[in-house]
């Protein structure tokens, strides 16, 4: 069973590609890189596609706001709050404070996943940390 989807839930077209491309896809990596950690790549590819992608992204100027009418009046999803908190941070400070929280990678992982210094991971995860507690505040 793949991670995220539910016994009895149909398999997606996304499921299908991964089914079919993931033993030649690995073995393609190994033949080009020797790779001997399929997992680590994988994360490092994924990282180096998001990088890809925030560079390439326009940054919308405004975001409608993810709240819900309740009973109460309006009742802010604080998930989407946070989330949308995270995405506002530069892109090494978000990928080091997903890494870190989201995936539960060491510090050594994450360096070398972004291809910095355990130092720089430290000092990149403090930095973010700290911008999303000053916002929250606020």
């Amino acid at each position: 069973m793949l991670a995220g989807r539910a016994p009895g839930e149909a398999e997606t077209d996304f499921d299908a590609f991964y089914r079919a491309q993931w033993a030649a896809t690995v073995r393609l990596a190994h033949v080009l890189t020797g790779l001997d950690n399929p997992a680590a790549y994988l994360r490092k590819t994924v990282v180096n596609a998001c990088r890809s992608w925030h560079r390439s992204r326009t940054r919308e100027t405004a975001r409608i706001a993810r709240a819900h009418a309740g009973s109460d009046g309006l009742v802010i999803d604080l998930r989407d709050d946070l989330l949308e908190r995270v995405d506002q941070l530069p892109y090494k400070q978000k990928a080091v404070v997903v890494l870190r929280y989201y995936e539960d990678l060491s510090e050594a992982d994450i360096a070398a996943a972004l291809d910095i210094r355990p130092g720089t991971v430290k000092s990149l995860a403090a930095r973010g940390l700290a911008r999303l507690r000053q916002e929250i505040e606020q």
